[in-house]
């Protein structure tokens, strides 16, 4: 009961629009009570403190019913006073709550907000100057399963840039916490413990180093693993020297982007039309068939792909690729393989399991698999949707 009129005395004390509302009440409260004390014997209208209330707020707030009117003069009185204080008072009042929406919307354009109340949602750490394209594309590829309203830019850029970006339809709801994204301040106002998924782009707005930006990558994994270890993260990576540090750190999914292109542009070199095919399969408009993972049915679970691949036989719009393995939190399937790990008493059984444990890859892809594989548990399929 102490703590929490402590917080409560706290935040009239602290806060720039407690003390207003404060006395905004007890103005109607003492605008009830003595129209009611001074109207009760000789008019049968005021005869409890509820129709004091009624009459307090239909006058202060200038609406004036007229259903309750004091009759003697003390009640009279009051009832100037009321009017006066009441116009003073709602002025006031209209001028203090708009002064909350003005102070809300500057600190969002500029950065400053806290979204603490914000859950699953999807956090991009760093900038590009085609983000207009990577954030489009990333709502059309969810097929709008995340929108603006979901997304947080985490960034040092500066706001005039994102008011760019939200003049985009699509865009329009976007949020921005302006700061280091590498900086654990700035992702626990972005509430990152709580965040769907978190995607660290090569961020080459200071530094045009891949050394130095993919160190800021890797000390970005590291506080928001510290934060919040079953966040997924998915981090892109320049240099693939720092590949080893981002497992260390239990980054869920890392991207190769010079390396994807460039393994692109041999591709095809050697084959005619590759590039064509890629692009194929990671668009997604209207009429394209695109690569795309979904969740394995429970039942399939310890079963063999020969049986899986009976099971999918009737998906007309699908063609089973292969199997993803390990899907999911990294840290939370390495605990519970950990503890599978030590069920064994043999203990060259159980250094081989922890070794196993160990060198677990996550998200590692199997295309067209024997059909004597065993699928595992946190696999996902892999599959070409029509």
């Amino acid at each position: 009961m102490k703590r929490g009129f402590g917080r409560i005395l706290w935040y009239y004390r602290n806060s720039r629009y407690a003390k207003p509302i404060f006395w905004f009440l007890i103005l109607f409260l003492a605008a009830g009570l003595l129209v009611v004390v001074t109207e009760y014997r000789s008019n049968s209208e005021f005869k409890s403190f509820f129709d004091g209330l009624w009459w307090s707020i239909v006058t202060l707030s200038t609406t004036g019913y007229g259903d309750k009117v004091p009759v003697t003069t003390p009640g009279r009185v009051v009832a100037i006073l009321t009017i006066l204080l009441g116009i003073a008072a709602m002025s006031f009042l209209s001028g203090v709550l708009a002064s909350v929406f003005v102070d809300q919307n500057t600190k969002a354009r500029r950065g400053l907000m806290d979204y603490k109340n914000l859950s699953e949602h999807f956090v991009v750490c760093g900038w590009k100057d085609n983000m207009r394209e990577i954030l489009t594309n990333i709502i059309e590829a969810s097929d709008h399963q995340i929108d603006s309203e979901s997304i947080i830019v985490v960034s040092n850029i500066d706001s005039d840039k994102v008011e760019e970006l939200k003049e985009v339809v699509e865009l329009r709801g976007l949020k921005f916490v302006r700061g280091d994204y590498f900086s654990e301040s700035a992702l626990q106002r972005a509430n990152v413990p709580a965040a769907g998924k978190v995607l660290i782009l090569a961020d080459t707005l200071e530094s045009g180093a891949a050394s130095e930006v993919d160190s800021k990558t890797v000390m970005t994994v590291l506080t928001i693993k510290a934060m919040a270890k079953d966040v997924y993260v998915c981090a892109e990576l320049l240099d693939k020297k720092y590949e080893s540090y981002l497992k260390q750190a239990m980054c869920d999914e890392i991207l190769y982007t010079r390396d994807f292109s460039m393994r692109m542009l041999a591709s095809t070199s050697a084959i005619n039309g590759m590039s064509h095919i890629l692009y194929e399969l990671v668009s997604h408009h209207d009429n394209a068939s695109r690569l795309t993972t979904e969740d394995l049915p429970p039942a399939m679970i310890n079963k063999t792909y020969g049986e899986l691949k009976e099971h999918f036989h009737t998906q007309h719009n699908k063609v089973l690729l292969g199997v993803l393995e390990n899907t999911g939190s990294a840290n939370r399937m390495k605990i519970e393989a950990l503890r599978e790990a030590q069920k064994t008493s043999d203990v060259s059984r159980l250094v081989n399991n922890l070794q196993e444990v160990k060198t677990m890859e996550v998200n590692r892809p199997l295309l067209l698999p024997a059909n004597d594989y065993v699928i595992q548990q946190y696999s996902r399929l892999i599959v070409l949707e029509r």
